[in-house]
């Protein structure tokens, strides 16, 4: 099987916001390049010219509208909610499907946590490749390889060094909408068996109206249509107003719940952008409650 290739297009994003000035871009992801391979490392270069900073951007987003400011918006989002687990004391991190996430390597809150990484084998060899040709340390993250279909991700976890008498911020980026129903609760089960109280979820998700044809977003037929054709169709999603619901039901405290609409509106404007997220995609935080 291939590396995945929504984990390259979400690193060619990232890579294209790291181009941009200073004073407007959400975050910097020195490594996002360096992860990609042909055709995309060629845009990504091209990103990086003083003229291309703009104009590929802007064909991107004209032939797939959405992706990519959702997926600015979804990162920095994700940055800040770590970043702020972190100073409030959580030291462990598990990034589910890490894909090529570079947080270990690119943010300073992360530099004394604990981090373990789990994705398939063949996107894992890929990334370390890279990191290795980049001259990154591997030390900074603990590598899990792991099939959320078929392997056992709870032997995984704890193999790579998890504490589970601490709590730990797991944090499961762009992979729910790729996972059938079952597993998505198989995860959701195993993640609870492994958290401690205290503990925080921070995972991303498609509307199921979008997958189901039961609510309209204007921008998502091109971008459905788009992932399908890559070999990768969403498969699972949720209905905002019932996700509180079923996170309980799962032993979850649902904290808050945003999509990258909102959360664009959090962080574009005041940069001084126009950027339009999607509302389709959303960002939820969820805590294992504690005792008493």
């Amino acid at each position: 099987m291939s590396v995945s290739f929504t984990a390259q297009t979400m690193a060619l994003q990232r890579a294209m916001e790291t181009t941009r000035p200073r004073a407007s871009r959400l975050f910097h992801d020195p490594l996002a390049r360096d992860f990609l391979r042909g055709p995309l490392r060629a845009a990504a270069g091209l990103a990086a010219l003083p003229g291309g900073r703009w104009l590929v951007p802007a064909l991107y987003d004209l032939a797939w509208p959405g992706p990519r400011p959702s997926a600015v918006a979804r990162t920095r989002l994700i940055d800040d909610t770590l970043a702020g687990a972190l100073a409030d004391g959580i030291a462990q991190v598990v990034l589910l499907g890490a894909g090529f996430d570079s947080r270990a390597w690119r943010l300073p809150a992360l530099a004394r946590a604990r981090v373990i990484e789990v994705d398939r084998p063949e996107t894992q060899q890929a990334k370390v490749g890279a990191l290795r040709q980049a001259g990154q340390p591997l030390e900074r993250a603990r590598f899990a390889p792991v099939d959320f279909e078929r392997d056992d991700l709870a032997a995984a976890v704890r193999a790579a060094g998890l504490d589970q008498d601490l709590p730990a911020v797991f944090v499961w980026e762009g992979v729910t909408n790729y996972l059938t129903g079952g597993a998505v609760d198989r995860t959701l089960s195993v993640v609870r068996e492994l958290a401690s109280p205290g503990s925080l979820l921070l995972f991303t998700y498609v509307h199921q109206g979008v997958i189901d044809g039961s609510a309209h977003f204007p921008e998502a037929a091109r971008w459905v249509r788009s992932v399908a054709r890559a070999g990768e169709p969403w498969t699972f999603g949720f209905v905002p107003d019932m996700l509180p619901g079923y996170l309980a039901a799962r032993g979850f405290t649902l904290r808050w719940d945003l999509s990258t609409a909102e959360a664009g509106d959090r962080y574009f404007g005041p940069a001084g952008r126009r950027d339009r997220a999607s509302r389709l995609y959303h960002v939820a935080l969820a805590e294992v409650p504690c005792h008493g």
